[in-house]
């Protein structure tokens, strides 16, 4: 039942850079000892973003009238207030960003991601001036810009910490070897986005969908310029993170809630469109109409996966590069941050 309120190794892939940025505020920010529900209750945590596509699917079907617990679902408007109410012991379990997932677990917090929900959701944008000047100059492109324009070129993209933000990091410092500095990093909450980015008051921005599809139909002006795939390859980005205490105390719920994001995966892929309806009707056909979203779910962002192991290398990717920005002190090894058994119990037909 349902109910809702709102509320190659991997270190290859790194080289030495020095690299620095704020620190982030998540500490003990998934999956407390105790959970927010009962035996009966359980709260998931999520955000009205396309990388949480199996929970539209899941929502929209009905599935989670299957289990045997009531699921209470609170839906956040960015990271920063879903993990604050994880760390506050009030979130069962979530559909959180592999990011701000994987600094909570590092900084010793009981939970395991169990399922992947997409691959490569990351989409670079930029205005028509930035553009042109990524097509001419490449890496060059930012001082360029400032050259030309008198300024540093500015990114919006989602808070501090969230696997937008942090990718555009690892874009800028791991692939082009450029500091951070080269650009003026603007964080936004979903909501936000949008309208930074349409409002001409940045110059390019790091995002996920359905914004990159919404900012080319609404204005044309702001278009993708790079994808996830050459910049990080099997890119991870949301996950199904359960609290260590949910899966210790009920692990038959936990394998349920597998078992229906495994079955909304393998529906997604094959009803791309019927999918789209959902996760419009969810998010608000005012907010995403059904055809900006029929859009979105061919972008080459928008490829859907259950299975974790798919994401295991590039997590920890992530889990090292967080080291170099100085977010996190912990080395996670794939048995700290996954739990494979429920997916291998559903791949394999048990």
């Amino acid at each position: 039942m349902k109910q809702e309120t709102h509320a190659v190794s991997r270190r290859d892939l790194l080289r030495t850079s020095g690299a620095g940025a704020a620190a982030l505020t998540l500490t003990g920010c998934l999956g407390g000892t105790s959970g927010g529900g009962s035996s009966s209750t359980l709260t998931l945590g999520t955000l009205n973003v396309f990388p949480m596509m199996q929970y539209f699917v899941i929502d929209q079907q009905g599935w989670y009238d299957e289990l045997d617990a009531t699921i209470e679902v609170k839906t956040f408007g960015g990271g920063p207030p879903l993990v604050q109410a994880y760390q506050s012991g009030t979130l069962d379990l979530a559909y959180v960003g592999i990011s701000p997932g994987l600094v909570g677990i590092a900084n010793g917090v009981g939970s395991k991601v169990v399922a992947a929900n997409v691959l490569e959701p990351n989409v670079m944008v930029g205005s028509e001036t930035f553009r042109s000047y990524w097509e001419e100059h490449g890496k060059d492109a930012f001082e360029r810009f400032r050259e030309a324009e008198g300024r540093k070129p500015s990114f919006a993209t989602l808070p501090a910490g969230s696997t937008p933000d942090v990718f555009l990091r690892f874009w800028l410092e791991e692939q082009l070897g450029l500091s951070t500095d080269v650009i003026q990093i603007k964080g936004q909450s979903p909501s936000a986005l949008q309208s930074t980015l349409l409002s001409g008051k940045v110059d390019a921005g790091s995002v996920i969908e359905p914004i990159a599809t919404k900012l080319a139909r609404d204005d044309g002006s702001i278009e993708p310029f790079r994808y996830a795939e050459p910049i990080m390859p099997g890119q991870p980005g949301a996950v199904l993170q359960p609290s260590q205490s949910l899966i210790d105390d009920q692990p038959g719920l936990v394998q349920s809630l597998v078992d229906i994001h495994t079955r909304a995966t393998d529906f997604i892929n094959d009803n791309r469109m019927e999918a789209a309806d959902m996760a419009s009707e969810v998010i608000g056909t005012d907010i995403l109409p059904s055809e900006t979203a029929r859009a979105a779910i061919q972008s080459k962002a928008a490829t859907f996966i259950s299975d974790p192991k798919r994401i295991v290398e590039k997590s920890l990717v992530y889990n090292d590069f967080h080291q170099q920005l100085g977010n996190v002190d912990t080395d996670l090894s794939e048995g700290d941050v996954f739990d494979h058994s429920f997916y291998e119990e559903v791949s394999s037909g048990g």
